[in-house]
Parts: structure tokens; C-alpha cells; sequence
């Protein structure tokens, strides 16, 4: 028979080892390679290509022209607040901004006609009312490609702006000749609770890790650049068309190839989105439960972080089921050695779980530029399961219908 010690023993020791190797398995501590600032040329000669933009004179392949698109739906406050820093991107190589619009009530138009008196590259185009039975967020990015006259198609989105001026020459050194993609980084402007700028950024640590170290499998939007011919060669958004929404995921997860494509996290490069209503926050959640059902990788990409989620649970599980065997040992005047020794294991288990996971976040918090408080983090990474199980149940409870554009 094994003896008690030995038995309390082994108890502590797994407590304690459990808390150390979870918290070495968080995506905050298996970090992204970020980028290195920009410098002039970053340090290679570019060479020359024949494409102009918009007037300009052949620039070189590693800043291109650029076609900007914007896809707009009663947006006419949000165009008035951000558009005019996409307007005023320090980019000499030159760039076109078109905005797609889908029909409103709002007053889009007279915003956009004052834009246009100041801003010559500012072009406009429409979904057609006529079209039916498929995507019109789909529908407007594919007619804005479609439009743009220059071979980089820089995708982004009306909530959001610019962190600099910088923008778009940080994204464009990515333009090499063996690139197809850039993916950029976003997040919500501090007007967000910090669980929201929390679980994006949780969520790009991800993406972009995985873009880096394998084939990119989505991205978040707002902050997208890729190659025109690559985007209507492949016939767009064929085989997806009718699902709402998902537009950034499917075009990254169509078109990706390994080693093709290109990551930024440089802070002149970032997308600030305003903060979401609740409702949107909801549906942003909901049509992505959709749109990963139909993504190419899915099991590949999912398995990284239900890992993760596996193993801090399990953790905690372990820490509160050891505390509560103590209290109830307690409870009975039961004040033997292995009683303490469980209980104060089970308390230094915490401890470390939580200093090691705030420490690791702490650092890329910094990286980003995110006022998240430490103490924040390990409540936050624990509820994420939790928040995502009440997302599925919405999912599986709502309209079906409600995620596509027609029924087929």
C-alpha cells in the first residue's frame, strides 16, 4: 500500500507542475515574431516595374500603387471621422480610395461629395439594387477590386481608422514578388472594455502565428492586402458567395499559400476600431460560427487553442478540487500534515498560474500598446470557453437562414 505521504506527496508535486506547464503552453508565451520598424527600403534594393497609379510615375514593386477599398452601408459617420486619415496616408507611389456603397437612408452621398472636393483619388461605385441571392458585403468588395486600377488591393473598413500616416507605406513593404498577402493587425480603440481588446488581440496572437509558421488561415478584418489578379483569378469569392459575412476569412483562406504571405505588427501599421454596440459584438461572433464551419484548416487552427483552453482548465480544476478537499477535511477537524501540504500546494499552484500568465501577457500587452491591467488576465483567459460555449448555444438556437443570403 502506498503511504499517505507518499500519496500527498505525489499530489503536490503534479499541483505544482501542472500550474508551470500550462501557463508555458499560453499563446502569450509562444509569441509572434513581430515586425521590425520600417526603414527606407528596409534595407533592400527595390526594382523597378511598369505599374502607375492614378498619374504617378513607375514605382518600384515593394511600394506599389495601391487601390484602397471601402465597403459602406449607412456609414455617413463614420466615413466623417475616418476616411479623411485613408485620404492622407503619406504614401508618394500614389493610391486610389474607392468606396462601395450599398443603397441607405443615411446622408453617405453629400459626405462623400464634400470628401471628393478635396481629395482627387477619392472614387465612388454602387451595388446594384438588382442584385439578388448572394452576399452584398461579398458582392461590394468584389465590384471594388474589380474597379481598382492598380495591382495591390489594400481591404479595410469603415469603423476603423489609421494609428498613423504611416499606414500604408508600413503595409506596401510587404509588396515583394513573392508575396500574395499582407496581414495587418487591428484592434479596438481604448473606448473598448479590456476584455474586448483582450480577446482580439488573443485571437490575432493566433492568426498571425500561424500565418508565420504555416499557411494563414484568417484574419480579422479591417487591415488586409492582397494581390488584384490573385483575387479575380481565382474567381473571387466563387463557392461562398451566399454566406453573409466572412469576407476577410474566406479571401485569406482561399487564396493563402505557405510562405506567401506576409505579416505587419508594426504600431504605424495598426487598424483602430471604434467600439462595437453590443449587438454588433454579438453578430460579429455569431456569423463567424457560420463562416468557420465552411474555412478550409479549421480543425488544424481550432486544435491550437482548444490545447490551450485543455490544459489551463484542467489546471484550475485541479487547484480548486485540492482546495475544496481541503476545506472539507478542515470542516471535520481533520488538521493532519498532508491536509496543509495539499492546501498550501494547491495555493502556490495559483500563484503561479497566475504571475507566470500575467507576466507573459504583460509583455505583449506592452508590445501592442494595451493598458490591461495583469491581474485581468487569468479571469480573462478563463472565461473565453465560457463566453465562446454562449456564443455556440446562441448559434445553435438562432435562424439558420439568418447567415445566408437565400435558401439553398
Amino acid at each position: 500500500m502506498i503511504h499517505s505521504d507518499t500519496i500527498t506527496m505525489i499530489a503536490c508535486t503534479v499541483l505544482i507542475l501542472m500550474s508551470i506547464v500550462s501557463s508555458f503552453t499560453s499563446i502569450f508565451f509562444r509569441k509572434i515574431k513581430l515586425s521590425e520598424p520600417v526603414t527606407e527600403n528596409n534595407g533592400k534594393e527595390d526594382e523597378q516595374t511598369n505599374d502607375e497609379g492614378n498619374g504617378t510615375s513607375p514605382v518600384n514593386n515593394r511600394h506599389p500603387a495601391i487601390s484602397v477599398i471601402l465597403c459602406v452601408h449607412d456609414n455617413a459617420r463614420d466615413i466623417e471621422r475616418h476616411l479623411p486619415a485613408i485620404l492622407s496616408q503619406d504614401y508618394p507611389a500614389g493610391f486610389e480610395v474607392i468606396v462601395v456603397q450599398s443603397k441607405g437612408e443615411d446622408d453617405t452621398d453629400d459626405v462623400l461629395k464634400q470628401l471628393k472636393q478635396n481629395h482627387k483619388n477619392l472614387y465612388t461605385t454602387f451595388v446594384p439594387d438588382s442584385a439578388r441571392y448572394m452576399s452584398r458585403p461579398k458582392l461590394a468588395v468584389t465590384l471594388g477590386v474589380k474597379a481598382a486600377k492598380n495591382s495591390w488591393i489594400m481591404l479595410t473598413e469603415p469603423t476603423c481608422h489609421p494609428a498613423s500616416d504611416q499606414w500604408l507605406s508600413t503595409m506596401a513593404s510587404h509588396c515583394g514578388e513573392e508575396t500574395d498577402i499582407v496581414i495587418g493587425y487591428t484592434n479596438y480603440n481604448d473606448e473598448a472594455t479590456d476584455f474586448r481588446r483582450f480577446e482580439l488581440l488573443q485571437s490575432q496572437l493566433y492568426i498571425l502565428r500561424e500565418a508565420q509558421l504555416r499557411t494563414a488561415y484568417r484574419c480579422e478584418p479591417g487591415n488586409l492586402m492582397f494581390r488584384k489578379d490573385m483575387f479575380i483569378n481565382g474567381r473571387s469569392f466563387d463557392g461562398n458567395l451566399k454566406f453573409i459575412r466572412g469576407e476577410y476569412d474566406f479571401i485569406v483562406n482561399k487564396f493563402a499559400q505557405k510562405g506567401r504571405t506576409e505579416t505587419e505588427t508594426d504600431p504605424s501599421a495598426w487598424m483602430l476600431f471604434d467600439d462595437p454596440t453590443d449587438k454588433q459584438w454579438n453578430n460579429n461572433r455569431l456569423y463567424y460560427m457560420e463562416t468557420r464551419k465552411h474555412l478550409q484548416r479549421t480543425f488544424r487552427h481550432r486544435l491550437s487553442h482548444a490545447v490551450d483552453q485543455l490544459l489551463l482548465h484542467a489546471n484550475l480544476l485541479g487547484i480548486l478540487s485540492a482546495i475544496a478537499w481541503c476545506v472539507a477535511r478542515l470542516v471535520n477537524q481533520n488538521h493532519s500534515t498532508s491536509t496543509w501540504a495539499v492546501g498550501a500546494a494547491a495555493i502556490l499552484a495559483l500563484l503561479i498560474t497566475a504571475i507566470l500568465r500575467s507576466l507573459f501577457a504583460a509583455n505583449v500587452f506592452k508590445a501592442f500598446h494595451e493598458d490591461i491591467p495583469a491581474w485581468k488576465v487569468l479571469p480573462f483567459e478563463a472565461s473565453v470557453i465560457w463566453r465562446q460555449l454562449y456564443y455556440r448555444i446562441k448559434y445553435h438556437v438562432a435562424d439558420k437562414y439568418d447567415f445566408i443570403s437565400h435558401k439553398v
